[in-house]
């Protein structure tokens, strides 16, 4: 084998002190940004806009959403056990159908929310605002609620409220 050598010759040029054209995209109208049938599983989401984002049939097991605005997302059928929700923006979001067992919510802002057909089994909340969501054929066994803001929120059509005035009344009596 023959090793050859090539020369590099450096070359100045001149540089121009008008300031480069800067092309801007054209702006475009904000559009939902989809998973669908995407396997995210053990995946990190922090500091990240998910606004308005529609995750359907993923596998969204160990997931890890933290210091992220998450409002008007949508979650349908799919996975999400295990999953980390901390410090988060999620009003008006959707959850259905979706698998949240054993999940730990922290700090999370579920303002006027809709959670339907979810299992939540094992799950721990602390310090949630649940005003005025609502949740309808979730399974909560073994689900411990730690600071949370129930204001107007119902569970099968029924005020929180007024099941926590129930469970009071009967723990008194």
């Amino acid at each position: 084998m023959t090793e050859e050598n090539t020369n590099l010759t450096e070359t100045t040029e001149e540089v121009s002190e008008a300031e480069p054209e800067v092309q801007t995209e054209p702006e475009q109208a904000e559009s939902p940004r989809h998973a669908v049938q995407e396997s995210l599983r053990g995946a990190v989401f922090d500091e990240v806009d998910l606004d308005c984002a529609v995750f359907h049939n993923s596998n969204l097991y160990c997931v890890s959403i933290s210091n992220c605005n998450v409002n008007e997302c949508r979650i349908e059928s799919s996975a999400m056990e295990n999953a980390q929700f901390r410090n988060l923006g999620m009003k008006h979001a959707s959850f259905q159908a979706a698998d949240l067992h054993s999940s730990v919510f922290t700090d999370v802002n579920l303002i006027e929310s809709t959670v339907k057909h979810s299992a939540m089994q094992n799950s721990r909340f602390s310090n949630m605002n649940l005003s005025d969501s609502q949740y309808q054929n979730c399974s909560f066994e073994g689900a411990q609620f730690n600071n949370c803001d129930w204001e107007e929120a119902t569970i099968d059509g029924i005020p929180v409220r007024d099941m926590i005035s129930a469970y009071m009344e009967v723990q008194n009596s």
